[in-house]
């Protein structure tokens, strides 16, 4: 498992996007940091997380289907997110809503145990309330395209904090 994001720097980033680009089932995390300029061949899924501009949206699907092969691509959305998306950004994309299964309650524990770590492990804190205030900054940025305003947003961010764990 590869990633590339702002903190890290030139070296490694290049590092990584050659072992993406020589590896077998390899699989790379970005933010777009490599968005443009970087070739990736043979790449066969991509799957974005999030808002997004239309523009990068079809960028990123880009990736796969070069040279006459095949891709697929994949966006997940949290339910905030649903409406911009389809309404503004993607409006006559060929996209295909699919739900998120329902288990039935036969949840196995493993995803509440790790979340209840959290608390206990200090790095794990430490980078869950990273996680938590690069969220509240992105949506802070993001309230008419989630249709909140300041008030909301903090509902929403105590909210995200404690599905990561936090209390």
């Amino acid at each position: 498992m590869l990633e590339i994001h702002s903190r890290k720097s030139q070296k490694q980033r290049q590092k990584a996007a050659d072992l993406f680009r020589d590896g077998k089932n390899a699989v790379l995390f970005s933010s777009d940091v490599s968005a443009r300029g970087m070739d990736y061949p043979d790449v066969t899924f991509v799957l974005q997380v999030g808002l997004t501009e239309r523009a990068s949206y079809i960028h990123r699907l880009g990736r796969t289907a070069r040279a006459g092969k095949k891709g697929k691509g994949c966006i997940l959305l949290a339910p905030y997110e649903k409406f911009h998306m389809a309404q503004k950004e993607l409006t006559g994309l060929p996209l295909e809503a699919v739900p998120v299964p329902d288990d039935g309650g036969r949840s196995d524990g493993i995803a509440d145990q790790a979340l209840g770590n959290v608390d206990r492990d200090e790095a794990l804190r430490l980078s869950a309330e990273q996680a938590y205030r690069a969220w509240l900054g992105y949506y802070n940025g993001a309230l008419r395209k989630c249709g909140w305003d300041k008030k909301e947003l903090v509902v929403q961010a105590n909210f995200w904090a404690k599905e990561i764990g936090l209390k």
